[in-house]
């Protein structure tokens, strides 16, 4: 199959995730990211870079490449690596309520920090001073780490800040999607020091990212621009919480999760997400999903704050045992079978995955370096379904819907 050739060539055929990796890895100076015409943050060489750079970069790029290796964990075909699955929340009353899926992501951060075992925490959150973007954060204490709670649906790099960390020597955890822990898994294999510094990786269930319009579309629904919001919530304060907006004068709306998910956030998922290998953060030590009472994925409605959890790996599994014995968190085992209805399309995602990459191949593009996420076995699943995403694939790439553009000067706002 044929692989991207360049990182121009990963962007123009719709491969990049957007994470920062290659920023951090190339150099800001060398290359920045930013908003290209499509709404995605994407890298833009500011000067040619070397060959053994480029050549890294594509390596540890995961949108072009992501390989799980051999686990001692159970692997189930569709959901990965499994050391332990349990439903719980923060037993930090404001974690859990401004925090998603019961601020769990959150609340495992602070216990990093909070006992020494990490110095920082790699995340994102909203740009207080451009709420509709997202800011790289590093964040050292509990009162930073609320302080950017909740999901963010919109683009976001949490990666353009990795080699800052590495550098300084001290042992951190990252919070990403799925892609961006890949990709953090990939650079391990060329930079010993992530092994030893990055102590933690936390991820979430990932249905795709959102372009940048999303955001300003919802803002423009209430009557908004962009230059009079003060505050961009896509979601937390509850479970799921509420989007919410403020302005400078005072004024504040909102409108629900489900509404915002189904009117709004899959309206603009980038093209990599149609063909995600892992939308389930199998490399991650520990990952968070919504774990909601109904059998649809959607919320309808406000409750307690509460969430899935899976431990992925020992060291994941050991942290939480260790917060669930300090009273930090509030934990219970949940069967697989109950958490598969809670989130029912995940493994329609990956059962078909298998078929459109044969699409994207036979549409004579570029096709992604995927190994070792069972996805030729998770194809029976989607059997039924394989000639009608074969034949979607293809007219998407005949339409051009891979296609994306460059930015055009690789601004950014941090």
């Amino acid at each position: 199959m044929t692989r991207a050739a360049s990182i121009d060539d990963i962007v123009t055929r719709g491969l990049c995730v957007g994470c920062g990796l290659c920023e951090s890895l190339a150099g800001a100076d060398k290359l920045k990211l930013g908003l290209n015409a499509e709404g995605f943050l994407r890298p833009k060489q500011l000067m040619p870079l070397d060959a053994e750079t480029e050549r890294k970069v594509l390596a540890v790029c995961p949108g072009n490449v992501q390989r799980v290796e051999g686990t001692d964990s159970p692997v189930d075909v569709i959901w990965g690596p499994l050391k332990g699955l349990f439903a719980g929340y923060s037993r930090d009353e404001e974690i859990r309520f401004k925090g998603s899926s019961g601020g769990v992501a959150t609340a495992v951060a602070a216990h990093m920090l909070n006992s020494g075992m990490a110095s920082a925490v790699l995340e994102v959150s909203a740009d207080s001073a451009a709420p509709l973007h997202a800011v790289t954060r590093v964040a050292k204490n509990r009162s930073e780490l609320i302080e950017g709670a909740g999901s963010w649906y919109g683009p976001a790099a949490p990666l353009r800040r990795m080699h800052e960390l590495l550098d300084k020597g001290k042992p951190f955890v990252v919070i990403g999607k799925p892609c961006d822990i890949a990709g953090v898994r990939n650079l391990a294999r060329i930079d010993p020091r992530v092994d030893r510094l990055v102590v933690c990786t936390i991820s979430f269930l990932c249905a795709g990212l959102s372009s940048f319009g999303v955001a300003r579309n919802i803002i423009a629904g209430h009557g908004v621009e962009e230059k009079d919001v003060s505050l961009f919530r896509f979601r937390g304060h509850g479970c799921p919480g509420m989007t919410r907006i403020e302005t400078h004068d005072g004024r504040a709306f909102e409108q629900t999760y489900d509404d915002t998910w189904s009117h709004a956030l899959n309206q603009a998922i980038q093209f990599r997400c149609k063909i995600c290998p892992d939308s389930t953060g199998e490399q991650a030590d520990i990952v968070c999903a919504d774990a909601w009472d109904n059998d649809d994925g959607y919320a309808h409605g406000e409750k307690e704050g509460r969430g899935a959890i899976l431990a992925r790996t020992e060291r994941g599994l050991a942290i939480l045992k260790s917060m669930q014995t300090r009273a930090e968190l509030e934990m219970q085992p949940l069967e697989l079978s109950r958490f598969e209805r809670m989130q029912p399309h995940h493994k329609h995602r990956k059962s078909v995955l298998v078929a459109r990459l044969l699409g994207l191949w036979l549409g004579g593009q570029p096709v992604p370096d995927y190994k070792g996420l069972r996805l030729f076995s998770a194809s029976r699943f989607g059997r039924r379904y394989l000639f009608s995403n074969v034949r979607g694939m293809i007219r998407r790439i005949k339409s051009g819907a891979n296609r994306e553009t460059l930015p055009a000067g690789g601004e950014r706002r941090e």
